[in-house]
């Protein structure tokens, strides 16, 4: 095992400016996706439902279909909104284009790291969910 050289930042350790704390990227995507799932907590509870429901299912779409094909499916379930906050918590960007683009013309290695940092968004988006949003199985009534 090598050791870091003085001032070599450990892996997954962002750098930061004076004074601003060190974060990891797991810090940062749950950062993000706390501030995109959150305000869907006072929409009303269908809406909460219907966005927790696909959040529960989509890092399982990623790991059994790959996220071109993934994303395929949330296009054709109207779920854009959903692919903005995944880009949100991915790249601080709601650029869906870019995303698509990425994901269908990659490299293997490329698409893979795409893939998995597309995995790692969409289960931060997954717990928020989870924690903040009604869901059919915690209505009340």
């Amino acid at each position: 095992m090598s050791a870091r050289n003085p001032g070599e930042k450990a892996p997954g350790v962002a750098s930061a400016s004076p004074g601003t704390p060190l974060r990891t990227k797991e810090q940062r995507r749950a950062e993000r996706a706390f501030g995109r799932v959150a305000p869907l907590a006072k929409k009303p509870e269908k809406e909460q439902k219907e966005f927790h429901s696909f959040a529960e299912s989509f890092p399982t779409l990623i790991h059994s279909c790959g996220l071109v094909q993934a994303l395929a499916f949330a296009s054709a379930k109207k779920r854009e909104d959903y692919i903005k906050d995944l880009c949100c918590v991915m790249s601080e960007s709601e650029d869906t284009d870019a995303l698509y683009k990425q994901s269908r013309t990659a490299g293997l290695s490329e698409y893979l790291l795409l893939a998995r940092e597309a995995l790692a968004a969409a289960s931060w988006l997954k717990r928020y969910a989870q924690a903040l949003l009604e869901s059919e199985s915690n209505s009340k009534g």
